[in-house]
């Protein structure tokens, strides 16, 4: 009996000394998770156009990741912080100093340039777990700096169509692993709508935002949705399909308002307004136009 009891009370040692290793692993694991929240909500607050949200948020998440050591964390991180560049190039120009977190505002990785970011993002792809997809990834969003700097240097706003094929041939490539990826998935589906779209290919664009549009709708993005619509409804005006153009911007609008995104909201009846004044408008949508014109900046200036 004696025995049997010494083994019991070794066998208790020892399960209460594993069970102790996840505990630790947990402080990692939720350290991480903090992260990959702020993330998304980052990406939320760039779509909605909450810049010093989003700068507070993706410098936090910078943070956390950095301090449990989770590059591909970290990878993520920073090319979210690319897209915030190109929306957001003068961070004190849109964000005043005061809005930003003094604990997180000292040699933010935000503070450097776009190309900068890029060049630390594929260094930290390099050290992921998957070098070879966080490459990938890296790629797509390096493709989406050089058609805002080709676009930049564009007095038309176009791109030609030597670009539109490079650009469409580096994002093709990537496109097989990112099936897991919903987010990035649907990321690159948006940004070869862009690319499509620089090259008047209005209707090859219109296939991608659509697609987009349904990859974030099965995963539930909803502010993402009601921007993939918004461009939705811009290839098809540009392309001269106005009905297909005012149902698409219904559709962001509906997107939109279920997100409570007031940016998005504001954003869509101008541009409701500007497509009602195409192809011949009626006078009935005229008035509509001027109508949905006004209470689109209403609605921003709520917001301001």
């Amino acid at each position: 009996m004696k025995k049997a009891f010494f083994y019991l009370i070794l066998s208790c040692l020892f399960f209460l000394s594993c069970s102790s290793a996840p505990k630790r692993a947990m402080l990692v694991t939720d350290n991480s998770q903090v992260a990959y929240s702020q993330l998304e909500d980052a990406n939320n607050s760039i779509v909605s156009g909450k810049y010093s949200r989003a700068y507070n948020l993706l410098a936090s998440a910078y943070s956390l990741a950095l301090s449990v050591d989770n590059t591909d964390l970290l990878c993520k991180v920073t090319l979210s912080g690319i897209v915030f560049k190109i929306l957001c190039p003068d961070i004190s120009e849109i964000i005043p100093a005061a809005e930003r977190q003094t604990s997180v505002n000292e040699d933010v990785f935000l503070l450097k340039s776009k190309d900068e970011i890029l060049t630390e993002s594929k260094k930290l792809a390099n050290r992921s777990s998957n070098p070879a997809f966080f490459s990938k990834l890296c790629s797509i969003y390096e493709t989406r700096i050089f058609l805002e700097n080709e676009l930049a240097a564009s007095d038309s706003n176009s791109i030609s169509s030597d670009s539109c094929r490079s650009y469409l041939s580096v994002l093709e490539s990537v496109r097989p692993l990112l099936t897991k990826e919903p987010y990035y998935h649907a990321y690159l589906y948006r940004t070869e709508g862009d690319v499509c779209m620089a090259a008047g290919m209005y209707d090859a664009a219109q296939k991608n935002f659509a697609e987009a549009a349904r990859i974030h709708t099965n995963d539930r993005y909803l502010v993402e949705i009601g921007l993939d619509w918004y461009c939705l409804a811009r290839a098809y005006s540009l392309g001269g399909k106005k009905s297909d153009a005012i149902s698409a911007i219904q559709s962001a609008l509906k997107y939109d308002k279920d997100a409570e995104n007031t940016s998005g909201i504001a954003s869509d009846y101008i541009a409701y307004s500007k497509i009602l004044l195409k192809d011949n408008p009626t006078d009935e949508e005229k008035k509509l136009s001027e109508e949905l014109a006004l209470w689109g900046e209403k609605i921003l200036n709520a917001r301001n």
